[in-house]
């Protein structure tokens, strides 16, 4: 409805005296791309609107089409639809792994070449269940995203990605991620990050190896590994030719041994991707910003990287073990 009701918007403020328009409109929420049998599958869900005695009615329609090429498949879509298809606000784009080892930077070319588009929606990973069988579930893209957000937030296990950001990452160093979902028992099931290197899966970090990477990277707001629940943390990070310094200011449930137990977990972390020749941060940049003459001069720069961590580390105030509870007679 909030949709809509943006629609409505557009048409008012343009000077329509007519809803024509919102008849003849079918908005783009969802849209899904495969690549099957050297095929596109396309698979786009719709909102259908209708105003009928000043009220919007709401239709939802899964459109599905296969072709050499992604431009003959939305050809395809369009042949389908007795309205014209949308694609301005597009919430959400969903890939397969097959779709992104195939055709990732033809997918991205479709998007350049199109004016039509915004850029800034989610884009996600969608593995082990079929993209059709999925987008026939008709589940909102609001309803996605705002799983994305939650967890983002609340657990660190994931974080959101918008095109834009991942064609700007593609094209700096072909590096880039890609929130992971499922689809099982008739429940969203949140899978955390997908690493991409040279436009191919690299490989999906584990639930506690996301929170390692939020954590290193300044963007974890609030997470538990246990028995450590992290309720506030800001990471700094400087750099001194190969040399990576990350300190971490951080508010955690209980202080007593918390640094002994983070820092292998994190050193393990980075060293595994420099043994990948991944720059999972994007280090190398960080020094080209920094220091462009050792940059410049040294080669293989990420194998040659050594990592430093400190910690300022306080326990979050109890307000039931009396530090700031009074009784009041």
């Amino acid at each position: 409805m909030k949709k809509w009701i943006f629609i409505l918007g557009i048409l008012l403020s343009t000077g329509c005296t007519s809803y024509t328009e919102l008849n003849e409109l079918s908005i783009v929420n969802t849209l899904g791309i495969d690549y099957q049998e050297n095929q596109y599958q396309l698979v786009i869900n719709v909102m259908d609107g209708s105003l009928d005695d000043g009220k919007i009615e709401e239709n939802f329609t899964t459109y599905t089409s296969q072709a050499s090429t992604l431009e003959e498949a939305f050809q395809m879509i369009y042949l389908k639809s007795n309205k014209r298809i949308y694609l301005s606000h597009i919430d959400l784009l969903i890939l397969t792994e097959e779709a992104i080892n195939h055709h990732l930077s033809n997918i991205i070319n479709n998007f350049l070449q199109n004016n039509e588009y915004r850029n800034n929606f989610n884009v996600i990973l969608l593995k082990e269940i079929p993209l059709e069988t999925f987008m026939k579930e008709q589940i909102e893209a609001e309803q996605i995203n705002h799983l994305l957000n939650t967890n983002y937030k609340e657990t660190a296990m994931s974080k959101p990605q918008d095109l834009e950001t991942m064609m700007q990452e593609l094209f700096i160093d072909q590096n880039t991620f890609l929130p992971t979902i499922t689809y099982e028992n008739q429940e969203i099931l949140l899978r955390g990050i997908t690493l991409i290197k040279n436009y191919q899966v690299l490989e999906e970090l584990s639930t506690e190896d996301t929170i390692l990477w939020n954590l290193l990277k300044n963007t974890l707001q609030k997470t538990t590994i246990s028995p450590y629940t992290i309720f506030e943390n800001q990471t700094l990070l400087t750099t001194k030719k190969n040399e990576i310094y990350f300190h971490f200011l951080t508010t955690v449930n209980q202080k007593e041994n918390f640094e002994q137990s983070i820092k292998p977990k994190l050193l393990s972390f980075l060293t595994k991707f420099q043994t990948k020749d991944y720059d999972i941060l994007k280090l190398t940049q960080k020094i080209y910003q920094n220091d462009y003459r050792y940059y410049q001069k040294t080669p293989n720069l990420l194998s040659k990287l050594n990592f430093h961590f400190s910690f300022e580390t306080k326990e979050k105030e109890n307000y039931l073990q009396g530090e700031l509870f009074h009784e009041t007679r």
